[in-house]
């Protein structure tokens, strides 16, 4: 690399770079709801509370800034857990602003608040929770309070559900399974439904039940085909990152290994999840444009001497024109 390249790599990875770019993103998605070009998604499948997006359906534009607010918080989320565990053994933001931009692509998901930008931030809290107890032998409070996040989460929309057992899971790459923390976590699964439905805020729900769709209805999803090609560019960006950065995560020592390791288990869910239950696409946006934008800011953190912003630059380009692509045609 040229001097002058590895200058522009460095501002490319700047704070204010990752400023300005969220601030882009996220007036273009303002513009998007508020000129009226995307609607919302229809309202996620609630068990006892109503969601945001009921909240506010009468108000788009305060849907969207609530919205944005969210994602802002999801992304200071994420600088922190990088900045408290050294995930990707750099202090650069920059991959909060992608996410931002990640995000903002998809304006008929960002542009209103719901249950997606609470599962990222539910399950960001929950991984914080979890990387803090690595090793540690005193630590089923925490563990309780992870269970008891997103089993309070699954009253507003039980496909929170779904990541019980990969926390589960979790137990495990964090060394801290074991009969005690099982039975935090069993308790706190427990407690909120006691909670709920011993005081009678609610009735006792049914099963949900499932049901083998055709794959055509991808294209009847709010957004259409530009919605549903922003997402698949953000899944085999996903898979093509996890695969580049693989060889580095095993050369870290144990505990950040582990993180990582956390890290990708959540992203793989998250993809898996969102493939297979494609009629409810929406709500796994938000989280799998962070586990991305992790991953992203791992690529360039190993790739910013080696010419990486050229991939960086493409990466953000694609993301602008699928946002251009949902938004005008």
């Amino acid at each position: 690399m040229t001097l002058r390249e590895q200058h522009f790599s460095n501002v490319l990875r700047s704070r204010g770079v990752a400023v300005l770019l969220s601030l882009c993103a996220m007036w273009l998605t303002w513009q998007s709801v508020a000129s009226g070009r995307v609607s919302a998604p229809p309202a996620p499948e609630s068990v006892v509370f109503k969601v945001g997006r009921d909240w506010f359906a009468a108000f788009p534009e305060l849907s969207c800034e609530v919205n944005l607010v969210c994602l802002v918080a999801v992304a200071s989320m994420m600088v922190m857990v990088n900045k408290l565990f050294n995930l990707l053994r750099t202090m650069s933001v920059f991959f909060a602003g992608f996410f931002i931009v990640a995000c903002c692509c998809t304006p008929v998901v960002a542009g209103y608040v719901g249950t997606d930008s609470l599962l990222a931030i539910v399950v960001l809290a929950c991984m914080w929770l979890m990387f803090s107890i690595y090793s540690e032998r005193i630590c089923t409070r925490r563990v309780c309070m992870v269970f008891a996040l997103l089993t309070g989460a699954a009253t507003l929309d039980y496909h929170f559900l779904l990541y019980l057992p990969v926390f589960f899971v979790a137990l495990g790459q964090m060394r801290v399974l074991r009969f005690k923390t099982v039975l935090a976590a069993v308790l706190g699964i427990v407690a909120p439904l006691w909670i709920v439905y011993g005081a009678g805020l609610a009735p006792w729900p049914e099963m949900p039940r499932f049901f083998l769709t055709s794959p055509r209805l991808l294209l009847e999803l709010n957004g259409g085909l530009p919605f549903v090609a922003a997402v698949g560019f953000t899944l085999l960006l996903g898979f093509s990152m996890w695969l580049l950065n693989i060889l580095r995560i095993l050369s870290f020592n144990a505990r950040d290994r582990a993180y990582n390791g956390l890290l990708l288990l959540i992203g793989v869910a998250t993809s898996l999840y969102a493939v297979v239950n494609f009629t409810y696409l929406p709500f796994y946006v938000t989280l799998l444009n962070a586990c991305v934008a992790f991953q992203v800011g791992l690529f360039f953190r190993y790739t910013a001497s080696r010419r990486g912003y050229i991939y960086i630059l493409l990466m953000l380009a694609s993301y602008f024109g699928l946002y251009f692509w949902q938004t005008y045609s």
